[in-house]
């Protein structure tokens, strides 16, 4: 028995001793952002069979007891990569990292709500889309210029809408007041990638709102990533950006980005006709700090800058300074603005939210222009906002709105003043009184606001709301109602109607003290729009809308009190959009505006097209996907010439000698059509550890030569035509880490 008991222990040994296990480890990881993917099937394949999922880090681990070839898969979402292993006795193995592609469907599956339910005279788009628009140079607000209302302002992004001019228009981000949201050279004072979507409100907009008259673009920056600190670097052909953010703990995360100019760097001035132009320089930068203090509060912080520096010499020989002596030498112009705030969503009850807001804004510019003065300004705000919204049964929500404001301006002026207006055609800044202003005050607002949403029908919903505003400075106040009607006529039919009174203060300089006139009162305007929008299938769907805004108060220039409200105005036209989704390779759409925009001067009672009346405007948007690395896009735009005002002649000479021009009808003249093409083509590749993006852009592609206006000779016996600026070519490369 002894003898057997032995020979088995020495049988087991034998066995033991020869056996070798193999332990194979590794990760799985997305490829280009090294987030570990959770779930991930790992199988290996051989001689012995083994599989297994990855952990919530990405990690797997498979043993094996038997040599031989296999095949190693590591497989997600319907992407695999396979490698080939050679299991001997003595092979040492090393950890496995996989690095998988994910498709991009998967990637941006993101489902969010509508930021407000309101859907009368309102266009939404995404970031992503517009920042891949040709001829944006991958500035996301470039792309507003496509949107049906939109009439594109020569040298600037910042968007006429509807009979409005730019500074018509009031601009939120995040919930936030920002007053300076362009740089000189047109370019938004945001990172691209931060922008989430924004929404166009073109007519009749919510009582929420600022007090203005145009539009309001409402921009939505994303939240930071949570998974990982990262960051991207950006360089463009205007400039050149890093972004940074990530969890800071497991309730908490921030991001932080910064763009500067460079071409300024290597060139620094141009000449053109006895002129010289200072490259213009700018910067700009963005933050926030996300905090979820618990499940039902959660605090963030932001932070928002931008400024712009331009330096001009004009030639006492060149022309502009013939026609206007006092231009003859250097001219400066810096802007700066800054915003810091903290805000606070609460989830009071399961009914009940609430937005608590405390916003510091600072503004400051200094202005030198040659022989003709200087002014420099500052601007120091705080404002608190509260917003709640109540939910009383499903499709019934009723938001309250309280505003509370405080502001300084210092103002240090010594400058000719020449009050002009768009009702006036010669506006001589050489003749102008010179006059000194050495002044602080301070304005106070007061606004409540109140909107009620309700599904009366099981297919109409009713909006009602009002807003009353109240500012100490020009001592004004106002009630205004603003009431809204959407019908779902089926399922795809959707039939919306709106009208809103709305009021807006006057230009700074217009209403300063010895520049201006402290007693003008608010500009108004009257806004009505219908529409009806269709959703044909899952790609494609229409949208048309017709409006009709009336304005009054508007500003003149008056001879004894500088300026007095005795103006008024109208806008009108119908627009069409016809929009194909991303949901294929194909996506895009186009849009039809017919308009007419009239002013009216009622001292006078001469009535002109708006400078910024555009009968026809059409503009065609495409993008084509090839496959994860290629995609081609367009954009073809075509518009009405826009009005100017000729010179016929002279009418004898200013005390200087200098010629006197005699105009005609205030924006009588037509300029030609404008059209153009732009081309784009996208590349994007991913890395195991980062990702990059690069675009090229091809900018008016048969070399349009459109018009901008007119620059005549000293004696205006000739003139000359301006052309728009148009960069030939525009590129950006980018990398994601």
């Amino acid at each position: 028995m002894r003898s057997i008991l032995s020979a088995a222990v020495l049988l087991l040994f034998c066995v033991s001793a020869s056996a070798v296990d193999w332990t194979i480890r590794g990760t799985v990881f997305e490829k280009g952002t090294d987030k570990p993917l959770q779930g991930a099937e790992v199988i290996l394949r051989g001689p012995q069979e083994a599989s297994t999922a990855t952990t919530a880090e990405g990690e797997f681990q498979l043993v094996l007891s038997t040599a031989g070839d296999y095949e190693l898969v590591a497989s997600y979402a319907g992407v695999s990569i396979v490698r080939v292993m050679q299991l001997e006795a003595g092979t040492e193995v090393k950890p496995q990292i996989f690095f998988l592609r994910l498709p991009a469907t998967l990637r941006e599956m993101v489902v969010t709500a509508p930021r407000s339910p309101d859907r009368v005279s309102k266009s939404i788009i995404s970031g992503k889309t517009l920042r891949s628009i040709a001829g944006s140079g991958g500035d996301p607000l470039a792309g507003l210029q496509t949107l049906p209302g939109v009439v594109a302002v020569n040298g600037s992004s910042a968007p006429a809408v509807r009979g409005s001019g730019p500074g018509d228009n009031a601009y939120y981000v995040d919930g936030l007041v920002i007053g300076k949201l362009f740089h000189y050279g047109s370019l938004s004072v945001f990172n691209a990638d931060l922008i989430e979507d924004f929404n166009l409100h073109s007519a009749a907009f919510s009582p929420h709102y600022a007090d203005v008259t145009g539009a309001v673009i409402d921009v939505a920056l994303r939240k930071p990533r949570t998974d990982r600190i990262g960051g991207k670097v950006n360089v463009s052909l205007m400039g050149a950006d890093f972004l940074v953010e990530g969890p800071r703990k497991e309730d908490q995360s921030f991001y932080f980005a910064a763009r500067r100019s460079y071409i300024d760097l290597f060139v620094k001035q141009v000449e053109d006709k006895g002129v010289t132009i200072q490259i213009p320089r700018y910067w700009d930068y963005q933050g926030k700090y996300l905090w979820n203090l618990n499940d039902t509060n959660k605090l963030s912080f932001h932070l928002h800058g931008a400024g712009d520096q331009l330096e001009l010499n004009f030639s006492p020989t060149s022309n502009a300074a013939i026609r206007e002596p006092v231009l003859a030498g250097d001219l400066s112009l810096s802007d700066s603005g800054a915003s810091q705030a903290v805000m606070l969503d609460s989830v009071v009850s399961d009914t009940t939210l609430n937005t608590l807001t405390l916003q510091h804004r600072t503004r400051n510019a200094s202005n030198r222009i040659a022989q003709a003065g200087t002014l420099a300004f500052s601007q120091d705000s705080l404002l608190l906002r509260d917003q709640v919204r109540l939910e009383f049964s499903a499709g019934h929500e009723l938001t309250l709105g309280a505003e509370l404001g405080q502001t300084r301006v210092t103002v240090d002026a010594d400058l000719n003043n020449t009050p002009c207006t768009q009702f006036d055609s010669n506006c001589d800044l050489t003749t102008g009184t010179r006059l000194q202003l050495q002044d602080a005050f301070s304005s106070r607002l007061l606004a409540m606001s109140v909107q009620d949403r309700k599904r009366v029908l099981d297919d109409l919903t009713l909006v009602g709301g009002v807003r009353y505003s109240k500012e100490d400075y020009l001592d004004r106040n106002y009630t205004e109602p603003r009431i809204g009607l959407e019908w779902e006529w089926s399922r795809d039919i959707l039939l919306t109607a709106g009208w809103g009174k709305h009021n807006q203060m006057p230009t700074g300089q217009q209403i300063v003290r010895l520049f201006g006139n402290p007693g003008l009162d608010h500009i108004r305007a009257e806004h009505r729009v219908v529409g009806i929008a269709q959703k044909l299938d899952a790609d494609w769907n229409w949208k048309s809308e017709a409006y009709y805004k009336k304005f009054s108060n508007l500003v003149v220039s008056d001879p004894a009190l500088n300026y007095i409200n005795a103006a008024s105005g109208k806008a009108y036209g119908l627009e069409f959009l016809l929009r194909k989704e991303e949901t294929d390779k194909l996506s895009g759409w186009f849009v039809l505006n017919l308009a007419k925009s009239q002013r009216r001067n009622d001292v006078t009672g001469e009535t002109f097209r708006f400078q910024y009346d555009e009968p026809l405007n059409t503009t065609l948007v495409g993008k084509y996907k090839m496959d994860e690395d290629w995609s081609f896009g367009l954009k073809w735009n075509y518009h009405s010439g826009a009005p100017y005002t000729p010179v016929i002649g002279t009418s004898g000479n200013y005390p200087d000698g200098r010629f006197i021009p005699a105009y005609a009808g205030i924006n009588s003249g037509t300029l030609p059509v404008y059209h153009k093409l732009d081309l784009r083509i996208d590349r994007y590749m991913v890395m195991d550890h980062w990702k990059m993006n690069a675009y090229f852009e091809l900018n008016n592609v048969y070399q349009r030569k459109n018009i901008a206006g007119y620059t005549y000779s000293a004696d205006y016996t000739s003139r000359e035509p301006v052309y728009t600026f148009e960069l030939p070519i525009s590129f950006g490369v980018q990398g994601e880490f």
